[in-house]
Formats: C-alpha cells, structure tokens, sequence
C-alpha cells in the first residue's frame, strides 16, 4: 500500500547564545516555506536554563511573514495558561494565518523553575491541562460556553472571531501513560519527544489501543516527536515498512541530517544564514505520522 509523502517541518526553540533578531527569524520561516518544508514550530518555555521567545509571539511573527507553511506549537506548556486567554491567542492566530495553526500542548514538568515562575503547583498540571483542553475546545465549538471544574470556572464566555479551520489540531505531548490517555482523549495527534525507534513503536501501539478503547478513529490521527541529530531515520524506515504508514516529517533544521533525506535542506539552510548563524543556532527535529490501518 502506497504511503503519503514524508512532511518536514523546522522547530525553533531556546537559543544557545545571542538571541536571533526579527530579521534573521523571518528569514528562517521564509526560507523554509521556501525549500518546501511543512511547517514551523516553536517550543516553550517561561524560565529556562536558556533564552527563548515566548511561544505565541513567536508563532504570529512566523505567521505575519509566510502564506503556506503550518504554524504549530511544539509544545506550550498549557497548565502555565489561562485557559480562556489561550483559547483566544490561539483562535486569533488562526484567523490571522489564514487557517495554518495547529496547538501542540504538553505538561512539562522537567524545568520546575517554569512553574515556579508562574506561580502555579506541579503537582496540578496534568488536571489543569485536562481541564484547559475542555474549556479550549468548548470555546472553539461554541458561540458560548461555560464550564466548572476544581480549578478553572467560566459562565456563558464567547471568543470571537472562533478559528477560521473547523477544528484546530491539537497534538498532546508526552510519553507517560497519561499522556498518552490525554491524547487519545483530547488529541488529533501526539507528539513523542526524543524516543526511540522502540519506545515509539512500543508507545504508538499502546496509543492505538486507546483510541480504540475510546471508540474513535484511528485514521488520521497525527503521531509525533522530537529527534536530535541522525536519529530520524529508523523511524522513518518503520513508517515506510509499514508499521505506521502515513505521513512522517522531521523538524529541527541547520545541524546535517543524512538519515532522513534531510541533508540537503539542512545544508542549503546553513549555507544561506552561516553555521554560527543565531538563527541557526538551535535547531530542532522531529516527525509526524498519520496511522493507518
């Protein structure tokens, strides 16, 4: 059976060294568009052992500057947001780009200092996050919603304009059991960072036996994640074998991936910023997959 073309996407997340100016950024984005890449994406982080762009700003700038390329998260830490705020942020994205948006969302948890930062217990992410991705969704589907939970309430709220798309993406990040109960639940994707060929295979099964469990389809369902550098290609080697036919796409650009037929690209974006370009500085890499079955 024949799979559908291999995406590609460039994620942009904290900075190693001198934070890259609005010039070299938009460059970036439009050069990717450019070399037929997918999608942009941006990590997130509030305090961080490194600088990084707040992740919405950074998304809108990507998004003012391009026309075809998808504008995604990957990932904010959603039970750092209020729900409603985010909800509107990410609606008015979508309106803006033209329908491109797609919501990464994950937990975190391995930087305390965000949540520390932010004023708001570890201990409560994955209910907040839980509960964040009801009201998120309730808000997108309906002229008003209103909700009551044990740490969020809203009465007969209404964010307008609601995203141009039907249904904005989301990709649930992580790879615990919860996690994975979260994307079945809430996800039209997930998003596995820096995995290996085994862990991800062993971790998609399970997420495939819990969207079943959920009564929901697994056609089309986005598989994601994070790789550093020449660890691509296994996986894609799986997807075309197929294991997990469908569409897979690596981002994290400028470093010289041979694996995954991401050389090329890779090459052509350095030799136009520099090796020691910052906006070149931080690449990062990963892949999506659409089960099938």
């Amino acid at each position: 059976m024949a799979t559908t073309p291999v995406r590609f996407g460039i994620s942009v997340g904290g900075f190693s060294g001198e934070v890259p100016g609005r010039q070299s950024l938009i460059e970036l984005a439009r050069k990717a568009e450019g070399l037929g890449f997918d999608s942009v994406q941006v990590g997130d982080h509030i305090q961080w052992h490194a600088p990084i762009l707040e992740a919405t700003a950074l998304m809108a700038t990507f998004a003012a500057v391009t026309e075809r390329v998808r504008i995604a998260s990957d990932v904010i830490i959603l039970p750092l947001r209020d729900p409603v705020l985010i909800a509107k942020t990410i609606a008015s994205l979508d309106v803006l780009s033209g329908g491109r948006v797609i919501f990464g969302i994950g937990v975190g948890g391995d930087h305390p200092s965000d949540f520390a930062a932010m004023r708001i217990p570890m201990k409560e992410r994955g209910a907040r996050a839980n509960e964040s991705l009801e009201i998120v969704k309730g808000l997108w589907a309906n002229e008003r919603f209103s909700y009551e939970g044990k740490h969020f309430g809203i009465r007969d709220v209404a964010i307008a304009p609601r995203p141009l798309q039907p249904s904005i993406p989301i990709w649930v990040g992580g790879t615990s059991e919860m996690a994975l109960r979260r994307a079945a639940r809430y996800g039209d994707g997930w998003i596995a960072a820096f995995s290996s060929v085994g862990k991800f295979a062993r971790l998609s099964s399970d997420l495939r036996a819990l969207l079943q469990e959920a009564g929901r389809a697994v056609e089309g369902f986005t598989l994601g994640g994070a790789l550093w550098n020449g660890g691509a290609g296994g996986i894609v080697r799986r997807a075309s074998s197929g294991l997990c036919r469908g569409r897979s796409g690596l981002h994290r650009a400028g470093a010289g991936y041979g694996s995954a037929g991401l050389a090329t690209p890779a090459r052509r974006l350095r030799g136009d910023h520099g090796a020691s370009s910052p906006a070149n500085r931080r690449p990062m890499m990963g892949y999506e997959i659409d089960l099938r079955d």
